[in-house]
């Protein structure tokens, strides 16, 4: 029962940020909200930011999980996608310029966030809750063909072997696309950085041990929480070195 408490703390706590709405109202005027617009509005495309605003950067395409197994293989870019990060790492160098901290924060996070829930990503938590759903109803539908015997440990077994389900289908659909992605873009900001210099070595010796200490965080015998957890580690590290490559 301890992984299916997990697997729904993670449910609950592990949901991407909310989406922003641009729209237009019947009067004309133009909002911004978090919620979705009513079913009369006209919806309006995200502007993009003419310059780096404080707080705030632009955000590259993000690559999705590489058709190599382990993720590794270097990444071929389109030319938009070499456009967006060229255009990252010209904000980036502006707010550096500017000794904008605030920006250059947010460029990390920003990046981490569209790894861990863009594509869909955002849904898959709710899968290890629906397998421990459908494991105990089914356990709840033989007990009740039982005249006789043990219905609780029936019920409560299938409980369990869901929930071993559940954390097997999180590792597979959701944690290993998402170290697999965090590391192939990760490793991609590290030369869209805004600077003229590569990263010191102990800052890139320090971001590859994260990678893989996400990495093995990932393996189905991991307890599900441990990977949000490598996950902040490694948000707090990339951005010490955003600040001071």
């Amino acid at each position: 029962m301890v992984t299916a408490a997990g697997l729904l703390v993670l449910a609950l706590l592990g949901q991407p940020q909310p989406r922003t709405y641009y729209w237009r109202d019947a009067a004309g005027q133009r909002h911004i909200t978090n919620t979705p617009p009513p079913p009369d509005a006209q919806v309006l495309e995200a502007p993009p930011p003419p310059a780096v605003e404080p707080g705030h950067a632009g955000r590259p395409e993000v690559l999705r999980q590489s058709a190599n197994r382990n993720g590794r293989s270097q990444a071929m870019l389109s030319p938009a996608q070499r456009q967006a990060w060229e255009a990252l790492n010209r904000r980036l160098a502006k707010a550096r310029a500017e000794g904008d901290r605030l920006t250059l924060e947010a460029a990390a996070t920003s990046l981490i966030n569209d790894c861990l829930w863009g594509n869909g990503l955002w849904a898959m938590p709710v899968v290890p809750l629906l397998s421990v759903a459908l494991m105990g109803l089914l356990g709840w539908w033989l007990a009740l063909g039982l005249r006789t015997g043990p219905r609780l440990p029936l019920v409560a077994g299938f409980v369990l072997l869901g929930a071993g389900f559940g954390h097997l289908l999180l590792n597979a659909f959701l944690y290993h696309p998402q170290a697999v992605r965090l590391r192939q873009n990760l490793e991609l900001l590290e030369q869209h950085m805004g600077t003229d210099r590569a990263l010191r070595p102990e800052h890139r010796t320090i971001l590859q041990q994260r990678y893989q200490a996400l990495e093995r965080a990932a393996e189905p015998l991991q307890v599900p929480w441990r990977f949000p957890a490598e996950v902040e580690a490694l948000r707090q590290t990339l951005k010490q070195v955003m600040v001071d490559p």
